[in-house]
């Protein structure tokens, strides 16, 4: 029994960092991958590859979880966004940003618009590195099947330009200009720093007050962030820490926290994306995610 717990201790990360990004859901996450580990510890008999076992179970039970998200989500007050969680930034090679990218909720959101499978063909293979016919056996396809979704999926991914994220300076420096546009109202440096057509959505869940339309383009999202946001941010504690391997910022009202935000960019550096996160139980997934381990930087293979 222990010699089973310590080979699941050492997927654990593997499984949560696959399982998250399949789900954009930390609780849910966790929830899969310790209902897996429960099933590995009841599992008879010995396995040549005890990882392709546990990613066969864990991926599969993540996409019947897709189903029922996909239902739930039709329903969805305002907008939904991938949960928040905290990492830490490891400042190693050069494709580090890359692989970081994958966890940015921008990526994660363009994933919600692939199919299961061709999330996790694409996934298993080109950021954790599987071979195509590992892959058909878990999501019972043949491999060319799994090839071909993959190759989609990756197509998609390049053309909308998400996997990118600029370097530490330039991040610090849109953060540096979204809170002096929050402690003194003037967003001139901001709005230099977005494109006409970035989009600023905020997660609430209909929990709490929030924005709950997309707002679309550059004078709208300063003048949302001047008139609504500095008001009622102004007197908050305002941190930059790591959110899903980029820097974002975490807004405390007093002891509570009351908002993270993180950001998307483009190929050029400019800040597309704005994403707000409001929703109570999504803010105290984010304070536990600090404790828990999740794979982030993947050798990634060959196309």
């Amino acid at each position: 029994m222990t010699q089973k717990t310590d080979i699941f201790e050492d997927a654990r990360p593997k499984l949560m960092g696959l399982a998250y990004r399949l789900l954009g859901s930390f609780s849910d996450a966790q929830d899969i991958v310790q209902d897996t580990y429960v099933k590995w510890l009841a599992h008879k008999g010995d396995l040549d590859t005890p990882m392709a076992w546990l990613n066969r179970v864990c991926t599969n039970a993540c996409l019947d979880q897709l189903k029922s998200a996909h239902r739930s989500r039709v329903d969805y007050v305002g907008s939904w966004i991938p949960d928040h969680i905290q990492t830490e930034f490891v400042q190693s090679a050069d494709e580090q940003s890359e692989f970081a990218s994958t966890l940015s909720t921008a990526f994660l959101l363009l994933l919600e618009r692939l199919t299961p499978k061709e999330r996790a063909s694409y996934l298993l293979h080109d950021i954790f590195a599987m071979p195509f016919d590992e892959i058909a056996d878990i999501l019972n396809l043949q491999p060319a099947a799994c090839r071909k979704m993959a190759s989609r999926a990756r197509r998609f991914v390049s053309e909308s330009n998400t996997r990118h994220l600029p370097s530490v300076k330039r991040q610090q420096e849109l953060l540096a200009a979204f809170q002096t546009a929050l402690s003194t109202g003037d967003t001139t440096q901001l709005s230099s720093m977005l494109r006409d057509d970035s989009k600023l959505r905020a997660d609430s869940g209909g929990e709490v007050d929030a924005v709950r339309q997309v707002i679309e383009g550059q004078k709208e999202i300063g003048t949302f962030v001047e008139s609504v946001l500095q008001k009622a941010w102004n007197n908050m504690q305002i941190d930059v820490v790591f959110i899903n391997d980029a820097l974002g910022l975490t807004i405390h009202d007093g002891p509570t926290l009351h908002a993270t935000v993180s950001f998307g960019y483009d190929l050029n550096g400019s800040a597309n994306q704005v994403f707000i996160m409001r929703h109570p139980n999504k803010l105290r997934e984010f304070q536990r995610s600090g404790t828990m381990k999740i794979c982030s930087f993947v050798p990634e293979s060959g196309a």
